[in-house]
């Protein structure tokens, strides 16, 4: 039943959850393509070449999928998704490629864990 309820409310407003999807995805894609490339003209100071290529890896893999999940959502447009139906795979597929990108924000955001660490020194002058 909280399954069925999930994809209910998914369609019980599908404008809603498109433009959503659109905006979060669509902007996140252009966020993290942005910092590949400020990660490139700050290297080799803040950081190595191998960390620029995997976050320029993340973003472009995230951007190749991107593309077929709003094509695969436009496709898949106004269908009860049961895996009876014959367009259920338009879905499927779209569910993959906004899962992949999901995933890929994930990942490249963890990428910064070595920026973010901070190593905090104490002095005391013991009188």
């Amino acid at each position: 039943a909280g399954i069925r309820n999930c994809f209910l409310s998914e369609l019980a407003v599908p404008s809603v959850h498109d433009i959503g999807a659109l905006v979060a995805f669509g902007s996140g894609v252009v966020y993290i393509t942005l910092q590949s490339i400020i990660s490139y003209k700050s290297c080799p100071r803040w950081n190595t070449y191998f960390v620029c290529h995997i976050r320029m890896a993340i973003s472009v893999i995230s951007c190749i999928a991107f593309i077929p999940s709003i094509l695969y959502a436009v496709l898949s447009e106004n269908l009860f998704y049961v895996s009876l139906h014959q367009d259920y795979t338009y879905h499927f597929m779209s569910a993959i490629c906004e899962w992949t990108v999901a995933f890929g924000f994930i990942f490249f955001f963890l990428t910064f864990i070595r920026d973010f660490q901070v190593t905090l020194r104490i002095f005391t002058n013991n009188p």
